[in-house]
């Protein structure tokens, strides 16, 4: 590693270098491929339009599922192209009117049609359940199980036909939101440790909280807080719109709840959602007995919020390069075999990855593709060890994606949000641990302890608390209560006190935090990130023992062709035990005595 070196220019997109941008070449050579595309959607709807009032059959079902799934393909083309242009650069008026017009036509296509799950519903189950053992309908055996399935809540062709044209309309208010945080908010430089001026974005925001010199994390923290409080009531606005929208989907929908109907898709019972919130707030006292270790390694009288991320071991806080990264990750990455190592390969040098922060980015990290692309990823890279992290996470997305794309037919090929968490944290978890049993020294290895107990701490306890707030949005949403800024700013600041603990007297600033989460947005998607990480947890220390290697593939491989907890627990991991988190906390206090004794500090 080389010593770390702190960047002070965001550059425009024009000027990140070709070789670190991902080649979107696979989907379309150049936009005018993109509009020519576009323009053949009413001819790809066609077909299936025309098998209205016509499914009365085995063949004339395989006749629509073979159709449709040539369209959906089409549309999946046009969307991911569309939604990354649009991501390299939010600014530009080209990549939001490209984008705006997909998610236009997604949205009419969607209602016209609507009247496909009626229609299948209206026949007989007994019929239902024959077709789905008819060989023509083999890949599409597990559409017509969740067609079945979804007979409680699916409406009438109107009314599905009404919903399905309003959901442009129901999804605005997270536009509104993205676009606001990502193209039109900026926050003013900080002053740097010698007084230089330092560019605060939301993706060196981190690299600043990581600083050794606490004015600097206390000046990013209050500045990049303080920017979206100026915004607080706008985006309590969004945010209330959007719980609104999940709200009233969950109604007509004949859901018990907002909850209930987030969950449904994925068969999750609303039991393991709430054991996850119990059994964290069992290990609180854990989690504060780290924080209470990082204020006395960091030698403060008082541990603030903008503390959380200070490095416990600054000479190991040092530039890890992309090349450097990248070598970490697939050294990281062989216990999982040459079909994986080729896949990784693939993704460096056939530019899947889009590396550096540019001006009008999106911020933060993704993984995305479809059926017919590369999985591509979106990074903010700025060559911090947390960065090559990212790199393995990201990672583990797109080799899944790649491997589940390879194994599955389009329809069962993609793996719900609930799998995705884990094979993202195993490769992270392998990294760790790779890095853990290189010669770095006593001060390196503590260094990793800590970025594991940090990864722990955000994985699980601050995306735990994350769900505990979203369900509560909900819940107070469907209580009638108003989600004014105001109100909104208070009960955060008490959710965080309470996860936090008593020996943090945090900075008032901390109650806007929910203004700048994203994936408050997102329909209670946090509480997968929790649950993953425990079971990455168990499926890392096998794989690093040489274990379980085939289930753990196979889990991949499966992609969507079975429930997530059926498909985690056939890998060997059952998320519906208790014991599971029980094992993952356990190993949380494991490594926290590691961190201790490597940090060697007197008792508090």
């Amino acid at each position: 590693m080389k010593e770390h070196l702190e960047s002070t220019v965001v550059p425009t997109r024009n000027e990140v270098p070709e070789a670190l941008t991902w080649d979107l070449s696979p989907l379309y050579a150049a936009p005018e491929a993109w509009e020519a595309d576009f323009a053949r959607l009413d001819e790809a709807a066609a077909p299936v339009l025309a098998m209205q009032g016509q499914l009365d059959s085995v063949a004339a079902v395989a006749r629509l599922m073979e159709a449709e799934t040539a369209l959906d393909r089409l549309l999946e083309r046009l969307h991911t192209y569309a939604h990354l242009r649009h991501d390299e650069d939010t600014a530009h008026d080209g990549n939001q009117a490209r984008e705006a017009r997909i998610r236009a036509r997604y949205a009419e296509i969607a209602a016209q049609c609507a009247w496909i799950t009626p229609e299948l519903l209206a026949h007989p189950e007994e019929e239902i359940r024959a077709w789905m053992e008819a060989p023509e309908l083999k890949d599409c055996r597990r559409t017509l199980l969740k067609v079945l399935r979804s007979k409680p809540h699916v409406l009438s062709t109107a009314e599905e036909t009404l919903l399905a044209r309003g959901s442009e309309v129901l999804a605005a208010s997270e536009q509104t939101y993205g676009l606001l945080t990502n193209a039109d908010l900026a926050f003013p430089d900080i002053p740097g440790p010698d007084g230089k001026p330092l560019p605060l974005t939301e993706g060196t925001y981190r690299s600043h909280l990581e600083n050794p010199d606490r004015g600097v994390r206390k000046a990013a923290f209050e500045t990049l807080l303080g920017g979206y409080g100026k915004l607080q009531n706008t985006i309590a606005s969004t945010l209330s719109a959007t719980v609104k929208a999940h709200a009233f989907m969950a109604q007509v929908r004949h859901f018990p709840s907002s909850l209930e109907a987030a969950l449904f898709d994925d068969q999750v019972p609303v039991a393991v959602y709430d054991g996850l919130i119990g059994a964290t707030h069992e290990a609180l006292p854990l989690f504060h007995r780290y924080l209470d270790l990082r204020k006395r390694a960091l030698g403060l009288a008082d541990l603030d919020m903008y503390d959380l991320y200070a490095p416990l071991v600054p000479s190991c806080a040092a530039k890890v390069p992309m090349e450097e990264a990248r070598g970490w990750v697939q050294e990281a990455c062989r216990p999982l075999g040459p079909e994986y190592a080729g896949a990784l390969r693939s993704a460096f040098e056939s530019r899947w990855i889009d590396w550096p922060e540019n001006k009008g980015k999106r911020s933060g990290a993704y993984s995305s593709g479809c059926y017919d692309s590369p999985p591509y990823l979106l990074l903010n890279h700025h060559d911090r060890l947390d960065d090559a992290f990212t790199l393995a996470h990201e990672l583990g997305h797109s080799i899944h994606s790649w491997m589940s794309n390879h194994a599955q037919p389009h329809r069962t090929a993609h793996y719900p949000i609930f799998l995705a968490e884990i094979a993202s944290t195993v490769n992270e978890l392998l990294l760790t641990h790779h890095l853990l049993a290189q010669p770095g020294g006593a001060a390196f290895r503590a260094h990793l302890l800590n970025h594991l107990c940090d990864s722990f701490k955000g994985t699980v306890f601050r995306q735990t608390m994350f769900a505990e707030f979203e369900r509560d949005l909900h819940r107070w949403e469907e209580e009638g209560t108003p989600l004014t800024a105001e109100f909104l700013r208070g009960k955060y600041y008490e959710l965080n006190k309470t996860y936090y603990g008593p020996g943090i007297d945090a900075h008032d600033a901390i109650g806007l935090e929910w203004c700048r989460i994203p994936h408050f947005y997102y329909d209670f998607y946090v509480y997968k990130y929790a649950t993953s990480f425990c079971a990455a947890l168990v499926f890392a220390r096998r794989l690093r023992a040489g274990e379980g290697v085939e289930a753990y593939l196979g889990l991949l491989r499966a992609g969507g062709s079975r429930d997530p907890l059926d498909a985690v627990a056939g890998a060997g991991v059952d998320l519906r035990d208790a014991g599971v988190l029980r094992e993952a906390f356990a190993e949380f206090g494991s490594v926290l005595g590691d961190l201790e004794a490597a940090l060697a500090l007197p008792k508090a």
